[in-house]
């Protein structure tokens, strides 16, 4: 596929998943990449950052930010070693929020519209595949170690898996999907925003 119709497709996703989010009534989600990169970018352990493709929030009660992170693909391609690498990098962004007593107990979701690591599915949200997404990618992450071995955080893995969402969405999804003025009038009676 040329590079321009991956990119063109990519954003469509973006875009796609944002409706579809939004739709939920639960969902704000005013940033993207491509308008607003400074409030979808999160500093890791090392220092680097990390662009994801949605930001928001969670509107009523829950209130907590949200990084989506949308991969439009009709195949299933190098889905499981970017979903392993993404998992290691919000492992990182939390441990550094952590570390710098600002977490925010943000959450992280994984937006796709074609199923990958089938052998894996029901463990790919489990602290356990998180830990061992980290162990594989803690050299690039830079993590601290002890006595030759990589120190990570059980705990963080834990909780992490309880802010970790994975979502498969297909095209035809979008006939569910409310309009702007569908979702407009149920924002006003719902009164979520001002929760």
């Amino acid at each position: 596929m040329p590079a321009e119709k991956s990119q063109e497709t990519g954003r469509e996703g973006v875009f796609s998943a944002k409706q579809y989010l939004e739709s939920t009534t639960h969902l704000r989600l005013p940033w993207t990449a491509y308008d607003h990169e400074s409030m979808c970018k999160l500093q890791r352990l090392d220092g680097s950052k990390k662009v994801y493709d949605l930001s928001g929030h969670f509107l009523g009660q829950r209130r907590h930010r949200l990084y989506v992170e949308a991969k439009k693909y009709s195949v299933v391609g190098n889905q499981g070693s970017m979903y392993t690498e993404y998992l290691a990098d919000i492992y990182s962004i939390a441990a550094r929020a952590r570390r710098e007593e600002m977490d925010d107990e943000a959450e992280f979701m994984w937006v796709t519209w074609h199923p990958f690591s089938q052998g894996n599915w029901p463990r790919l949200t489990h602290h356990e595949y998180i830990r061992e997404a980290v162990e594989e990618h803690a050299p690039r992450l830079k993590l601290p170690t002890n006595e030759g071995k990589v120190e990570i955080d059980e705990d963080l893995c834990r909780h992490m898996s309880e802010r970790l969402w994975l979502l498969v969405l297909c095209d035809r999804q979008e006939e569910l999907v409310l309009t702007p003025e569908e979702l407009k009038t149920a924002m006003l009676n719902l009164k979520r925003e001002g929760a």
